[in-house]
């Protein structure tokens, strides 16, 4: 009976609400270009998203053609998507935590590396439709 109540406690704090719920879609490198200020956080799909795209598109991003697919994403219906561009130096994956109504994308990986420039990653996660608000609050690790 403890476990239970244990486990109920930490899906309404909304601990642990992100294991095995969000899925890392896409992972792309953007490099080191400097991108517009307020590229913020945005569900595919929607207005926003739409406007991500273009942010990014205007910022002339080597890789562009990469980085279409990736923002082209349907999840099926009983998920939804999320962009973020996250700044960083040499990660080789990225992670999402879903916590009450706040997203966080996190870069991951690439440890013991220097950079003299950041660099810039795009990640798309897929996440179940019931594990977060209508609304949510997108953000991205600070490093």
């Amino acid at each position: 009976m403890r476990w239970i109540a244990v486990c109920l406690l930490l899906v309404l704090a909304g601990c642990g609400a992100g294991a095995g719920q969000a899925r890392l879609e896409a992972f792309v490198g953007l490099g080191s270009a400097v991108l517009s200020a307020g590229l913020e956080p945005a569900e595919l799909g929607t207005a926003d998203g739409q406007e991500f795209q273009r942010t990014l598109e205007r910022a002339k991003i080597a890789n562009l053609d990469k980085v279409r697919a990736p923002l082209s994403f349907a999840p099926p219906a009983d998920r939804r998507a999320f962009a973020f561009v996250v700044p960083g130096c040499a990660e080789d994956d990225a992670e999402l935590t879903v916590e009450r109504d706040t997203l966080t994308a996190d870069l991951t990986g690439g440890e013991n590396v220097n950079c003299a420039t950041a660099n810039y990653f795009l990640t798309v996660f897929s996440v179940d439709r019931g594990s977060v608000p209508a609304a949510p609050t997108l953000l991205t690790m600070p490093r």
